[in-house]
């Protein structure tokens, strides 16, 4: 071998360590879906402007480790993540249709306008006491103002029934969580009649519903007012007999009525109403229901172990926030543990064992018919061979990199030292085997200075005149690592 190609050995050698190193310069995402328990990895990497997908988590010493955990309801659960760095030599039951169904009534079993005894006495003709002009329009606005009433009445039933479907969303462990924010809007746009339902929103719809019932109330009392002294003067004209007699009492029972249940049914309770929806609304849109975390990655190893626990509950059965730092003491749903592996570290170790090299110029001498010849040596001279081992970090099972050594020929003739320089593999986590190939330089013996093939010696003097040159080869050879890493 010459030294030409020697030379590029060597060079190949080190592009190779210092090329796996730089390609080891990346950073890794981690995303877990939470409902699914599926894992993936990427690979990012500055200049790239999509991250790549890989198949076993590997990061860059000193770059970043993020984690992303997805499909998780923050509402329901709490995570946490821990790294440990080492030295190593279901289907939710809630559809479409629950959107429309029937709607919660927000006061009990009985609407609020039932309280009023049901409709307005609509059989009632329009003769008798309805024939004045007077009569007849104030009842006409009676049942406006109900029917407006009523209407309010609906949305709030609307808004008590988005508040229970929201809240249900909200803390269903099961949906995964685009679902939950896209069936929130959904909801809240369809009972405000609106494409897009923005937390700012919610201002205008608490004043267009108290101005439809401030206003509502004062038309229906007004009404109320004007019908009754229409009657009453239509009563005096007519000496307590007519059709119709008696409405006068029915109206001023809706008007009690109305009066009682407005303590509870008013403009407060309307404000807390949409006030609270929007509360529970906004949680659900404005929260990121994900857990992230990061972690720079240091050292050979990462084991990153992800926990995620299940948050008490109120006596309604209702989830309560956790103090993050009171975690441990929560109900452990899962964990998942991950093992990262740190690249891009050179590593230096060393292994002892056997060389065999081979050099081009291995030959012996012999005098035979009074001349010097020559005949072919050993092809492998065995060696006890001591190795270092360089290489950059990928794993614990298999590394490739460099080696150099020095091995003693173990023929008692021949106890010059050979150096090697070339490849190693090492096998194994702790303990490892390794295969070493490459160059060899050592110490062969030629015919000394003045002498060549042919020669006639001295008759007193027969030994042949041999000296030692040094010689490129190759050499394969096997050795052991028997010191453990560290953990």
């Amino acid at each position: 071998m010459n030294k030409a190609r020697v030379y590029k050995l060597g060079l190949l050698v080190l592009c190779i360590l210092f090329g796996l190193q730089n390609t080891k310069g990346q950073s890794l995402h981690i995303i877990y879906d939470f409902l699914k328990d599926d894992i993936t990895f990427y690979r990012t990497k500055p200049g790239e402007a999509e991250r790549k997908e890989i198949a076993s988590p590997v990061v860059g010493r000193n770059k970043l480790v993020t984690v992303e955990v997805v499909n998780f309801n923050k509402f329901v659960y709490a995570a946490d993540a821990t790294y440990v760095s080492k030295v190593v030599e279901t289907q939710s039951d809630m559809g479409f249709l629950d959107i429309v169904s029937p709607l919660v009534n927000p006061l009990g079993s009985s609407g609020f306008f039932s309280a009023l005894g049901g409709q307005l006495p609509t059989e009632i003709g329009r003769g008798g006491v309805l024939a004045s002009r007077g009569a007849s329009t104030a009842y006409d606005d009676i049942l406006d103002a109900y029917n407006k009433l009523s209407a309010v009445e609906q949305s709030m039933k609307s808004v008590h029934f988005a508040i229970d479907k929201l809240n249900k969303l909200k803390y269903n462990p099961y949906l995964p969580t685009d679902t939950i924010v896209r069936l929130s809007s959904t909801i809240v746009s369809q009972i405000f009649n609106k494409n897009v339902m923005n937390p700012s929103d919610f201002s205008e719809v608490i004043s267009r519903f108290n101005t439809q019932y401030t206003n509502s109330m004062a038309s229906f009392k007004m009404a109320s007012t004007s019908f009754l002294r229409e009657y009453s003067n239509y009563a005096k004209s007519r000496d307590g007999s007519f059709e119709g007699i008696g409405l006068d009492e029915t109206v001023r029972g809706f008007s009690k009525e109305i009066e009682t249940v407005s303590k509870s049914f008013n403009i407060d309770y309307i404000t807390n109403q949409i006030d609270y929806l929007e509360t529970v609304y906004t949680s659900i849109i404005s929260t990121s229901f994900s857990f992230n975390s990061s972690h720079a990655a240091k050292d050979d190893e990462i084991d990153l172990t992800l926990n995620f626990y299940k948050l008490p509950q109120n006596e309604k059965g209702e989830f309560q926030a956790a103090n993050r730092n009171g975690l441990d003491a929560l109900s452990k749903l899962k964990e998942k543990s991950i093992n990262i592996i740190v690249r891009g570290d050179i590593k230096v170790s060393t292994s002892i064992g056997m060389a065999f090299p081979t050099f081009g110029a291995s030959k012996e001498y012999i005098y035979r018919d009074s001349s010097i010849r020559e005949i072919d040596g050993s092809t492998f001279s065995p060696n006890l061979g001591a190795y270092v081992n360089v290489y950059p970090y990928t794993g614990r099972t298999f590394q490739l990199g460099g080696s150099f050594g020095v091995g003693v020929p173990l023929q008692e003739e021949q106890k010059n030292v050979n150096m090697f320089m070339g490849f190693s593999m090492l096998f194994g986590s702790d303990s490892r085997v390794a295969l070493h190939g490459g160059a060899s330089l050592g110490q062969v013996k030629v015919l000394g200075a003045g002498y060549s093939l042919g020669d006639r010696l001295d008759p007193t003097d027969a030994v042949i005149p041999l000296r030692n040159v040094w010689e490129w080869g190759t050499f394969i050879g096997v050795s052991f690592n028997i010191a453990k890493a560290g953990n």
